[in-house]
């Protein structure tokens, strides 16, 4: 860069120069660029390091101890984790773990102790922590002495924290350890783990479904992994195993491997309600007992049985008879009992969603279950202990309502260790599940069993599901106990002081539902099966009730909205074609209807046609038998009193129950029956016109004829015409 270093002097009139002036202002220019070129290098540099990647996002911390937190010997070891979310590295330092020697002596201050950001009394270890890369995580493990840091401790649950400096401030994480009383021994525990597939929106698990849940990494098959070869207690969904029966041999081989070895597990087991349906919603809706599906025969086809020396009925309203031919021998479906076993099982026993047992909700599924459940088993439901009072137990009664309460606490804590996507995290819900079970029961006897269960989830690794089964079956050191001995135990008595009420979305959706159903199902008698339409129908809405949904009420919504939409189209699918005006030039003639069915299935109506004018005789009713997926026509018989006037016919489409199918439909008639008079005088005019006219033509031809002739002579003989004469050729 080159700058001018002076410029001639420009006289001003007073004759003072400026050059000196402009010489200082040119000067302090070349100065400043000099500076900026020299500074350049400095400046690109100082860039440079402002930018360098640095800490980014949220550093999160967690601890677990060894044992999942019950402390067996002196010495054990404690694991430490931090994990950045941020896209930069994070630098690493030396985490502090601390302990508490005095022990929480209740739940309530476990959970407090859980959720502070308090540290420790007395720190016991310390271990060095690398850098952390970015959107990664890194653990270090250190082991406690507890004889070299203040000797042993008490039986009890004690608090531990480790404390971690980071640019962000001191990150705390909190656990808690047990040392187990040797000379105590607890009672029975048992454990409940849900078989539950994701949100649908059709009645049943279609074979694609099925095909991905049951595969080596789906997630039923998870489910079932994970409790194979424990003792845990099943609830089970029946729409599950429906799902894969109603496609008898057509179900995927890996589905039909699911049911077998569902089937042969020795676990105690009780069904869910159809598709886990919110009991709550149900009857906050006003239901007096649980909805049920009553058939699922629409979803089978016979060709996917085995067949059998009975006859089996032809049926053309099966959704696959008209493209399968009967087969020469019969093929047996199965019952609905049939396809919704689950195996061996109790009956009567009800798993309302976490939180939603209220004190009505378990009076009603007491005294008016009925549905499914053995005269001679009482009807028991499960019910989170935070929601009694009294002196809880695994087995109470609530004004004469039977009750299995689990432990609220230790429940929610394997739920956590569960759904954990490390082992630290995972380790960390198994300490604080040991430290609540360890303090459960209080008020009761010792040796009372404990009720837990792993609540319903999706997204579960089969890992995190097993070691959190795995851990419940032996919760502060009691013994894993079955679903009957727990039923058997001596009932405590509680009161429901807690639960909370569905949200009224739910339950005004619910009522739309059923509204829905209640219109399809008159509808519906337009076939000759009506469960054709009305099965699916409660199917898919049970479906739509799933306590999964609770999770994404806005999906839940969308969900709802779209089914609700797709049943108006169904009954919409058989309706009278909106005809033409309609001109009748006769007085009688039979009037042409059309009649639409896109059902999949024929359907047979009544077409009732009704005058509003006495001057029209119509044929009131018509019978319509519409193939499926056609428009068919109708004839209707009309005579007319009058030569001529207007008037209008209501159409009405009725099934054989006489319910009336889609809307009534109104044509305007206009008579002109005097035009058929009119038409035959003047046909009989023409008629006569061209009769006359060609006698007429006929006279005179025959006249014309007569005059060309030459007249006969007198002696009544024709005059013989001369031979013409030949010319002389000579001249």
């Amino acid at each position: 860069m080159t700058f001018p270093l002076s410029r001639p002097a420009r006289r001003t009139p007073d004759g003072v120069g400026t050059s000196r002036r402009r010489r200082a202002r040119w000067r302090s220019a070349v100065a400043v660029a000099m500076a900026l070129v020299v500074a350049a290098p400095v400046a690109g540099t100082a860039v440079a390091a402002t930018g360098a990647p640095a800490e980014s996002g949220r550093l999160t911390v967690a601890v677990s101890p060894s044992g999942n937190g019950v402390i067996g010997a002196s010495v054990f070891s404690v694991t430490f984790s931090v994990t950045n979310t941020g896209d930069a590295p994070a630098a690493g330092g030396t985490v502090s773990v601390a302990l508490t020697r005095s022990p929480l002596t209740t739940a309530a201050e476990v959970t407090a102790w859980l959720d502070s950001d308090a540290r420790a009394d007395t720190e016991v270890a310390t271990a060095a922590v690398t850098a952390v890369a970015a959107r990664g995580t890194a653990t270090s493990t250190t082991a406690i002495d507890l004889a070299a840091t203040g000797g042993d401790l008490a039986p009890g649950v004690y608090p531990v924290s480790a404390a971690f400096p980071a640019a962000q401030g001191d990150l705390v994480a909190h656990t808690a350890i047990v040392v187990p009383d040797a000379a105590s021994s607890g009672g029975g525990v048992a454990v409940v783990v849900p078989l539950t597939a994701p949100p649908t929106t059709t009645g049943l698990l279609t074979s694609d479904d099925l095909a991905t849940l049951t595969a080596a990494d789906g997630g039923l098959r998870i489910q079932l992994d994970a409790v194979t070869g424990t003792t845990a207690i099943l609830a089970v969904d029946p729409a599950i195993v429906a799902a894969i029966r109603v496609l008898g041999t057509a179900a995927p081989a890996s589905a039909q491997q699911w049911l077998s070895d569902l089937l042969a597990l020795p676990n105690s087991r009780f069904a869910l309600q159809f598709g886990d349906a919110d009991l709550a919603t149900q009857f906050a809706a006003g239901q007096d007992e649980p909805l049920s599906v009553s058939s699922l025969d629409p979803y089978m086809s016979a060709r996917n049985f085995a067949t059998t020396g009975t006859p089996l009925p032809a049926s053309s309203e099966s959704p696959s008879a008209s493209s399968t031919p009967t087969p020469a021998a019969a093929r047996t479906l199965p019952s609905l009992s049939e396809l919704l076993d689950i195996g061996a099982t109790r009956t009567g026993v009800f798993w309302p969603a976490t939180g939603s047992a209220t004190a009505g909700l378990v009076s009603a599924l007491a005294t008016g279950t009925s549905t499914g459940t053995d005269e001679s088993e009482t009807p028991l439901t499960l019910v989170s202990s935070n929601t009694l009072t009294g002196a809880v137990g695994a087995r109470a009664d609530a004004e004469g309502a039977a009750i299995l309460s689990y432990d609220a606490d230790v429940s929610a804590a394997l739920r956590t260790a569960s759904l954990a996507s490390d082992g630290v995290h995972q380790g960390a819900g198994l300490a604080a599940a040991s430290a609540y079970a360890s303090l459960a029961v209080q008020g009761s006897s010792a040796s009372a069993p404990l009720l837990v269960v792993i609540d319903r989830a999706s997204g579960r690794s089969s890992t995190g599901l097993r070691a959190a089964i795995t851990a419940a079956t032996s919760l502060a050191g009691r013994t894993a106990i079955d679903l009957s001995a727990v039923a058997a135990a001596p009932a405590t008595a509680v009161t429901v002081t807690g639960g909370t009420a569905p949200d009224s979305a739910r339950v005004d959706a619910l009522h739309g539902l059923l509204d829905d159903e209640t219109a399809l199902s008159a509808f519906a008698t337009v076939l000759s099966d009506p469960a054709l339409l009305t099965a699916p129908e409660r199917a898919k809405i049970l479906q739509l009730l799933a306590n999964v949904w609770l999770a994404v009420p806005d999906q839940f919504a969308t969900a709802v909205s779209d089914h609700r939409d797709a049943t108006a189209k169904t009954m919409r699918a058989v309706a009278i074609v909106p005809p033409s005006d309609i001109t009748l030039l006769a007085s009688s003639a039979p009037l042409t209807f059309s009649v639409r069915n896109d059902l999949p299935w024929p359907v047979t109506l009544t077409l009732s046609v009704n005058p509003n004018d006495p001057r029209l005789i119509v044929q009131k009713t018509a019978e319509v038998s519409a193939g499926s997926a056609q428009s068919t026509r109708v004839q209707v018989p009309v005579q007319a009193r009058v030569g001529s006037g207007e008037s209008t016919l209501d159409l009405q489409l009725r099934s054989t129950a006489g319910v009336p199918i889609g809307s009534e439909v109104r044509v305007a008639v206009t008579v002109r029956a005097e035009w058929e008079s009119v038409g035959i005088v003047l046909m009989v005019v023409l008629i006569g016109a061209m009769l006359v006219l060609g006698l007429i033509r006929t006279v005179r031809k025959l006249r014309r004829r007569g005059a060309a002739s030459p007249a006969e002579d007198e002696h009544g003989e024709a005059p013989q015409k001369e031979a013409p004469q030949k010319e002389d050729v000579d001249g």
